[in-house]
């Protein structure tokens, strides 16, 4: 499955409690006033990645806490999002 992202981040200590593996997705209807990331709202910008490879290298760091999945909007991409979610949650 493929999944549109803005980045990621492998170790974030901002993102939510302990070390996070972070995607920020890409594409977002809001435009938030104040928004941290907007240059995640464009739908067609950001960059394509395989869910597959993503959830490989969150299992390759045993450092992780967990994954935290931004944007843009995550909820934009849902059957994307909820692989990824799955198999964090199934690696702890």
């Amino acid at each position: 499955m493929q999944i549109r992202i803005f980045g990621t981040v492998e170790d974030s200590i901002v993102d939510g409690p302990g070390i996070r593996y972070s995607v920020f997705t890409q594409g977002c209807p809001h435009h938030c006033p104040g928004c941290h990331n907007p240059e995640s709202h464009d739908f067609a910008g950001g960059m394509l990645r395989d869910t597959q490879e993503l959830i490989e290298e969150i299992r390759r760091n045993p450092l992780l806490d967990g994954v935290t999945l931004s944007g843009g909007d995550p909820l934009c991409q849902p059957e994307a999002c909820l692989e990824i979610a799955r198999a964090a949650h199934e690696s702890h």
